[in-house]
């Protein structure tokens, strides 16, 4: 079932795979790219001298982060500027730097599919796989957009609450605070 005014459609889900979804999305708004990677570090070597098994999760959540680093900074290369009035609504929504946001219209929004770990959990989550189209992400200060999707300005306002988020959060991470 697909609803063209949702950002991502999916198939159906199971209870378990909705809950991890919307807990690693909420932890990765949340804690921002840098505390992203220390929390799974700290988590890392909490597990490793207790003499715990690495989480897969707590690995792949760190790969991620990584990899959305890499991603931003492709996509302000090949990015599009907001319009002043789409400048002006990143500005009410709470942007401490709307002018850095950008658009990038792709034909697929990116995930790090090449690493068979990092897709297993990703389909797990229900982040990637059959049925699931993802229509517009954020990715630091860019947003990327599936080419052919109408970005209607109340789905451009979710966008950017989302990268007003990622901001607010990792606002003391290097590649931010010198961007």
């Amino acid at each position: 079932m697909r609803n063209s005014r949702s950002i991502i459609t999916t198939r159906p889900q199971t209870l378990k795979a909705a809950a991890l979804a919307a807990v690693a999305a909420a932890c990765a708004a949340l804690a921002g790219p840098a505390n992203v990677a220390a929390a799974g570090q700290d988590v890392e070597a909490n597990r490793h001298a207790s003499g715990e098994e690495s989480s897969p999760y707590a690995t792949f959540l760190a790969n991620y982060v990584e990899w959305v680093r890499t991603i931003e900074i492709e996509g302000q290369a090949h990015s599009i500027a907001l319009t002043p009035k789409q400048i002006e609504l990143a500005a009410r929504i709470g942007i401490e730097h709307p002018e850095k946001v950008r658009l990038v219209y792709v034909d697929e929004i990116p995930f790090p599919s090449e690493d068979p770990q990092m897709r297993k959990i990703g389909e797990e989550l229900g982040f990637v796989g059959p049925g699931i189209t993802n229509n517009a992400q954020a990715f630091g200060y860019t947003i990327w957009v599936r080419n052919g999707f109408d970005l209607t300005w109340p789905l451009l306002a979710h966008e950017l609450v989302h990268v007003q988020q990622i901001e607010r959060n990792a606002s003391s991470a290097p590649s931010w605070k010198n961007t």
